[in-house]
């Protein structure tokens, strides 16, 4: 069965605590489980304290095609990703440094 997996890679903002980040993170979490058809999503911590530790946020879906309608959704600018994303961007404490799509497939 093919899936598709969103790929993430995030810092946190300057004087923004590892507490903080992960509570956003977490907050992510339940948007994309909630609202964008996400089956799950994994968050991996890639370096720690001094150490300028980012985070690797991974959004799984069953398909491509449950990724499409995701974006779809998104797109239409769906009233709780406009309330996240205006919340998110008065309270910046994470920044994107990268990303892209993983297609899996069974051959």
């Amino acid at each position: 069965m093919a899936k598709t997996s969103e790929i993430w890679i995030v810092e946190g903002m300057e004087g923004i605590t590892r507490r903080q980040q992960m509570q956003r993170l977490a907050d992510w979490k339940k948007l994309f489980l909630a609202e964008a058809g996400a089956s799950a999503v994994n968050i991996y911590e890639g370096g720690y304290g001094e150490y300028s530790g980012a985070w690797i946020y991974s959004v799984e879906f069953d398909s491509a095609e449950a990724f499409g309608k995701s974006q779809d959704k998104f797109m239409a600018n769906s009233k709780s990703f406009d309330d996240a994303m205006d919340v998110w961007q008065k309270t910046p404490m994470l920044k994107f440094r990268g990303g892209g799509l993983l297609h899996h497939t069974s051959i």
